[in-house]
């Protein structure tokens, strides 16, 4: 009868690890779930603070539709944001004049994060239009997120070769000089006052929503050009 008893004993034992283990995977799982199926507005209080004037800004400015995206350019996220959410934002909504989009900078990532965000905003003193060739070339030549590629040097060559709108020397001084490292950082300090805390962070008229799904993204937009 012992050995019998220590059997039902050990199994028991085995069964009560089983079914913790199943309750905290699935409990695992459930928060997985609950956090990627956390979409459309947020309850995020509104944006202030950004005046599209200031910032680069893309769209007609009568456009009803007002986007803001924060953004570091060496987030892969901010990447990801660019090479597949925005050419279908830009081609259905931008360029048809129903919407405006304003890019501010929160650039936190390292170092090299603060230069890109100088050189961009070099980039915008020069030529306000040209500021969307460096957003464009920026992102489709990010490097590694762990490396400091974005050096002065590799950011004049990319500005020399991709957008000759702008003169690529003075944006080379600038940098040297940190012309526009204020501007960065007030931009950071704007998306910090407005309890931003991860990039992209994109907003539709003031409220913020899930910048890295198409579709919410594009029912936010709807919802406001709907009036709903």
């Amino acid at each position: 009868m012992t050995p019998k008893k220590k059997k039902s004993s050990i199994f028991d034992m085995q069964t009560l690890i089983v079914l913790t283990l199943v309750l905290f995977v699935g409990l695992g799982v459930y928060a997985i779930f609950q956090s990627v199926g956390q979409t459309g507005e947020t309850d995020a209080p509104p944006l202030t603070g950004v005046d599209p004037s200031a910032h680069p800004t893309i769209g007609q400015a009568s456009a009803p539709v007002k986007l803001v995206e924060f953004g570091d350019f060496k987030c892969p996220a901010c990447k990801m944001f660019h090479d597949s959410i925005w050419p279908v934002i830009k081609k259905e909504y931008i360029d048809t004049g129903k919407a405006q989009m304003t890019f501010v900078n929160f650039q936190f990532i390292g170092p090299d994060s603060i230069t890109a965000g100088m050189a961009g905003e070099a980039v915008y003193r020069q030529n306000p239009d040209a500021f969307w060739k460096f957003y464009e070339a920026v992102y489709a030549n990010q490097g590694e997120e762990s490396k400091q590629w974005a050096t002065p040097e590799f950011l004049t060559d990319l500005i020399r070769k991709h957008v000759p709108e702008v003169d690529a020397d003075k944006v080379a001084q600038d940098l040297a000089a940190k012309t526009h490292e204020k501007d960065v950082l007030d931009d950071n300090r704007l998306a910090q006052k407005n309890q931003i805390d991860g990039v992209p962070a994109v907003y539709v008229n003031g409220k913020k929503v899930n910048g890295l799904d198409l579709n919410e993204l594009k029912a936010a937009i709807e919802k406001e050009l709907n009036g709903k």
